[in-house]
Formats: structure tokens, C-alpha cells, sequence
């Protein structure tokens, strides 16, 4: 484990350390297939180098957060080689958008590489977040949660969990580092979850379930409102859903419910 924490650190590192080169925008064309589109930024880190001479490659997503936690390792038989492709910044469907994407060639095969963070051993604890948690490990943990990841717009709903009464904003915490989020409404009937989420290093560990238990210990009908990218995960926690279309944003989203 202590080379793995050192591979992700050196690689974190080398990113930090180079300026990274945007040589085909979201929107471009690919080089050798006109017909593909890249939905991402995709460039090169400057100062360095792979088999074929270039830098190595990097997709950059949309969020803010720059720790790189996955990497795609591909074969490519046109040229004949071997090249890592380093993700920064992406969403959990971004990065399955863009392993499609890689795999989606005659001559191409990938496979996703994501870091593992050990939590054996570690002291873990759900608890009310409060005022003066430290924002930037919140940021981290909403960016993927909500709709409009702007700082401003997490602050805004950081203070409307500590004005109103009836929502509760609950951490995971291990080793006192934020892993997790779980915010709640409650009425006299219902428990509604606003907005739920796990830090990307942290995912795969059942911390999501664990904060759904903690939740559900309440004895209360528990509702959400998601989207394709987490039904999965309420649809084995055991939630009934409804599918409906929503105009605004024109995608398909589904009301959840789950009852005692």
C-alpha cells in the first residue's frame, strides 16, 4: 500500500509541477477519424515524454478538483504501443464517457486504473458538519453532487443547512478527513435526501450505505430525486422508483422512495 500512496503522490506531483497543454478542445475533431468528436479537453503535460515522443496524454473534466485519482492505460495495435492517459478533474460519468471513448476504437483496448485509499485501521466517525469545517474538503465532496459546482453556490448551501431547522448536513470522517456527505430534510412523515455523495478516492467501500444506515435508523419513509449515474446504487439499497423526464434540464431523473 505505502508504494501505491507513493505512485498516486508522484503522479500528483509531475501534474502539479508541468504546465498541461490543451492541443485538441472539447469540440475537436480527432486526427485520424474526422468523425470523432472529443467531449473533453484533451492535451499533453508539457516537459514530458512517452514511447511515441509526445507528452503524456491527459483528459481534462469540469471540476475544480486537480488530485488525479484514475488513470486509463491503453494499447493501441495502429501504433503499436503502450500509453497511460491521465484523467484530472472528472466526474464519476465523465470518466466512464471517456473510457468509452478510448474503447470505443478497432485498433484500441483501455483499462481504468483508480486509486485505492486504505481505511482499515482508521478511526471513522458520522457526525453533523459544522461552521467551521474546513471548506475546501466539502468542496471537494459536493463538486460531483450538485448541478452548479461554483464555490458560491455550495457556500449558499452550506448556510441554508446551518439557518433551517429542519435539514441537517451529516459527514463521514475518517481520520477526521471528510470522505462523505449526507444531507437531510425531515418532516413529520418523511425524510427527503438533498444531497449525497462520496469523496471519488473513497468510493467502492460501502461508505455510502453506511451513511444510508445511519439515516435510515430514524424509522422513516426515506425520498431523493436522482439521475442515471446514481439510480444503480438506490436500486441495491432496496429504493422503489418512478421515471420521469425533466424539461429544464432535458434528461430522464427518477423519484425514489424507501419505506420501513
Amino acid at each position: 500500500m505505502e508504494q501505491n500512496t507513493k505512485f498516486w503522490d508522484f503522479l500528483n506531483g509531475l501534474v502539479k509541477e508541468n504546465e498541461i497543454i490543451i492541443d485538441r478542445p472539447k469540440g475537436s475533431r480527432h486526427p485520424r477519424h474526422n468523425d470523432v468528436v472529443y467531449e473533453f479537453d484533451y492535451g499533453y503535460i508539457k516537459n514530458t515524454k512517452t514511447t511515441d515522443g509526445g507528452g503524456i496524454d491527459v483528459f481534462k473534466g469540469s471540476l475544480h478538483n486537480k488530485n488525479v485519482n484514475t488513470i486509463i492505460c491503453t494499447i493501441d495495435l495502429y501504433k503499436k504501443d503502450i500509453e497511460i492517459k491521465i484523467l484530472i478533474g472528472c466526474t464519476v460519468s465523465e470518466k466512464k464517457k471517456i473510457y468509452d471513448f478510448l474503447n470505443g476504437f478497432e485498433t484500441m483496448q483501455g483499462i481504468m486504473i483508480e486509486k485505492d485509499v486504505p481505511i482499515d485501521n482508521v478511526t471513522k466517525e458520522i457526525a453533523p458538519i459544522k461552521a467551521n469545517q474546513n471548506f475546501e474538503e466539502i468542496f471537494e465532496v459536493f463538486e460531483d453532487v450538485v448541478g452548479n459546482p461554483s464555490k458560491e453556490n455550495v457556500s449558499n448551501i452550506l448556510l441554508d443547512y446551518e439557518q433551517n431547522n429542519e435539514k441537517t448536513l451529516y459527514g463521514y470522517f475518517l481520520a477526521k478527513k471528510l470522505a462523505g456527505i449526507i444531507g437531510i430534510k425531515r418532516n413529520a412523515e418523511n425524510i427527503e435526501i438533498m444531497h449525497f455523495g462520496i469523496h471519488p478516492e473513497y468510493r467502492g467501500k460501502r461508505l455510502g450505505t453506511e451513511l444510508m444506515d445511519y439515516i435510515k435508523k430514524e424509522n422513516k419513509r426515506m425520498v431523493l430525486t436522482t439521475d442515471d449515474d446514481a439510480i444503480l446504487f438506490y436500486k441495491k439499497y432496496g429504493y422503489k422508483y418512478t421515471e420521469y423526464y425533466e424539461e429544464k434540464y432535458q434528461r430522464k431523473r427518477y423519484n425514489c422512495e424507501y419505506t420501513q
